[in-house]
């Protein structure tokens, strides 16, 4: 009898450990079990993962236990900290008395997947470390180094190129590029740097051409990226402008005047001719408006000036409406009034 009440105690043991090596996420029943019984709940080896994300040279503490179950207090003497990928320690932590992790002036290199696994016991037979909870840190950063960074040179300009392959967490705002001539003798003064303009080029942009450039000229370029956290690393490299005469010629005719233009006069010429152009606009449509509205005159009023000098002239004459005007039928039936030639003879109604 005492045999199968062990027996039966085993299997109910084993029973209540195998939801908890599973991690029932969102079973209250799993939960009330680890208060009442402790020893037999633990965490599976490859507990949920969270997310932890943090600024650059800020501070984190991260927690020794998974959000999604109730697991007991531990010792700190018991945790024990490891960065997943990484077989060195990591410098700037302190283990809290509750077995959290403390983190502090984080770095590039900092983030990771970090596990806290704890030594315990689990029943009276054996002894095991597990894990308890498994963080992931993303240290947001400036931007890193552009990718593909290459130089197409010409006589007197050069095509610069790039590539994004991270922003470091942060949305890129801008990049910034800059030129220089490299000299080959160290005796002379460098060069000082030339922005490329525009100073801040668009976040969308991969490319833009670099314009004044020497021919069969050395030169420096650097360039990087931007966001909230600050400008990124820089990428610098090297190239020569080609030496093409029949393109040097056609340069130096359409850059003549370039670096002493003044954009200003491009600006306020084209101000004169939109201004000219809004205030023929208006007058047309002004002209339109009063035209539509005129009214028209009435067909009878201009055939009346049409009668006026033919009356002057011709005192007997009459429009076709006048000589066929219609009275009332007289005894000969005739309904039509008297009708006077050019010399005022009136002619009477034809009698039938």
């Amino acid at each position: 009898m005492i045999n199968v009440i062990k027996l039966f105690t085993l299997i109910l043991v084993k029973f209540i450990e195998y939801p908890f090596a599973f991690r029932r996420q969102n079973d209250k029943f799993c939960q009330n079990v680890c208060i009442l019984f402790p020893g037999c709940c633990y965490e599976t080896e490859y507990p949920e993962l969270q997310e932890f994300t943090v600024d650059i040279g800020g501070n984190l503490t991260l927690p020794c236990r998974d959000s999604s179950t109730v697991l007991p207090l531990v010792n700190a003497n018991s945790v024990i900290w490891v960065r997943e990928g990484r077989d060195g320690g990591f410098n700037r932590r302190r283990i809290e008395p509750d077995g959290d992790l403390t983190l502090t002036a984080l770095e590039r290199d900092d983030a990771g997947i970090y596990a806290c696994r704890v030594e315990g016991e689990h029943g009276s037979s054996h002894h095991t470390e597990v894990i308890r909870s498994r963080v992931k840190v993303e240290v947001r950063t400036p931007p890193p180094a552009l990718a593909n960074v290459t130089v197409r040179p010409s006589t007197v300009l050069a095509l610069l190129l790039w590539d994004v392959t991270d922003t470091g967490g942060y949305p890129i705002t801008y990049f910034t590029a800059r030129y220089r001539q490299k000299h080959s003798n160290s005796d002379r003064e460098l060069d000082h740097w030339h922005s490329v303009m525009p100073e801040h080029i668009s976040p969308n942009v991969r490319q833009i051409d670099v314009y004044r450039l020497d021919p069969n000229t050395t030169y420096v370029f650097k360039i990087w990226a931007s966001n909230e956290l600050g400008p990124g690393e820089e990428t610098v490299l090297e190239a020569t402008t080609l030496h093409d005469i029949e393109e040097i010629e056609l340069a130096r005719h359409l850059l003549q005047g370039a670096q002493t233009f003044d954009t200003r006069v491009w600006v306020a010429a084209v101000a004169v001719v939109m201004g000219t152009l809004l205030m023929l606009a208006i007058g047309t449509c002004y002209l339109l408006y009063k035209d539509c509205h005129i009214p028209s005159i009435r067909r009878e009023e201009q055939e009346i000036i049409e009668l006026v000098p033919n009356i002057i002239l011709n005192p007997g004459y009459y429009d076709d409406d006048a000589r066929t005007e219609r009275i009332e039928p007289d005894e000969n039936s005739n309904d039509q009034t008297t009708t006077r030639i050019n010399n005022n003879t009136v002619v009477q109604p034809i009698r039938v």
